[in-house]
C-alpha cells in the first residue's frame, strides 16, 4: 500500500528536520544516497525492515515511531455507498497564551487508541504551529504518552530535539457536552530557559482564537489571590 510508504516517509522528513539534519547529512548516516532518502520520504520506494531499524536508530527514536498508520476501514453508508474513516487516532487541539510573544500558541495532540496497558496511549505533540492545515510543518515535536483517569488526563512528553526537555500536562477531564479541557502545563521555556508552568485549554474541535480565549488562558487576578494563599498554582474546570 503506497498509503503507509508515504506515511512512513512523512514521518522520517519530521523527525529528521526537527533534528536539524539536511538530506545529504542523513543520507550518510544511513549510508544511502540523497536521491534514496529523497524518494523515501516521498513514499516512492518502500523501505525494508533493516533500513527502517538503521533510520530509527540514525533518528534516535523507535520504530514505532515511523510505522504509526492506522488503515481506513469501509463502511456502508444508509443508501449503500462505501465509505472509508481513520480508525484508532484522536486530535486534540491544545492553546495556551504566550505572554513573551503576546500571542495564542496553537499546538496538536495526536494520541493513538490502544497501548501497552489499558488507559495508557501512545501519543505526540506538535507544537507552535503557525496554522492547523499542516501540523507535520511544528517547530517542535514531542513523542510519549497519554494516561487516562476518571477525573484526570496526563500527558508525558520528551522533545525530539532536545531530550533533556520533557512537558507534562495534566488535564481536568470535562463533563461538558464540548469535550473542552482546562489544565496546566509544566516544562522548560526558552528565552530564557527555565522551569515554568501555564495554563492550557485542550478541545476536539478547533476553537475561535479571540480575546474571550485569551482571558481564559490569561493568569487572572483570582489566580495570583490563590497563588498568594496556597503558594501553588492551580487551575479550575472552567473550560
Amino acid at each position: 500500500m503506497k498509503e503507509i510508504s508515504i506515511h512512513v516517509g512523512q514521518r522520517i522528513r519530521l523527525y529528521r528536520k526537527t533534528k536539524n539534519l539536511t538530506i545529504e547529512a542523513f543520507a550518510g548516516m544511513i549510508h544511502k544516497s540523497k536521491a534514496t532518502v529523497s524518494k523515501y520520504e516521498n513514499g516512492d520506494i518502500s523501505i525494508d525492515i533493516e533500513t527502517l531499524f538503521t533510520i530509527a536508530q540514525a533518528l534516535g527514536i523507535s520504530v514505532n515511531q515511523l510505522i504509526d498508520y492506522e488503515d481506513a476501514s469501509e463502511t456502508t453508508g444508509e443508501e449503500g455507498e462505501s465509505t472509508k474513516r481513520k480508525l484508532g487516532r484522536s486530535r486534540y487541539y491544545m492553546y495556551f497564551y504566550d505572554g513573551r510573544r503576546s500571542r495564542i500558541a496553537r499546538n496538536v495532540i495526536e494520541v493513538q487508541d490502544g497501548g501497552e496497558e489499558n488507559g495508557v496511549f501512545s501519543a505526540n505533540m506538535y507544537a507552535y504551529l503557525e496554522d492547523f492545515t499542516n501540523y507535520y510543518q511544528c517547530k517542535l515535536l514531542y513523542h510519549g504518552t497519554m494516561r487516562r483517569y476518571d477525573t484526570f488526563v496526563n500527558f508525558n512528553f520528551e522533545n525530539q530535539n532536545n531530550k533533556v526537555e520533557r512537558a507534562f500536562l495534566y488535564a481536568i477531564n470535562s463533563f461538558s457536552h464540548s469535550g473542552r479541557m482546562a489544565g496546566l502545563y509544566c516544562g522548560l521555556s526558552t528565552q530564557p530557559i527555565l522551569p515554568a508552568c501555564f495554563k492550557f485549554i485542550l478541545s476536539p474541535e478547533i476553537l475561535e482564537e479571540n480575546d474571550e480565549l485569551k482571558e481564559e488562558l490569561s493568569v487572572s487576578k483570582e489566580d495570583i489571590r490563590v497563588l498568594k494563599k496556597m503558594n501553588m498554582f492551580v487551575v479550575s474546570d472552567h473550560a
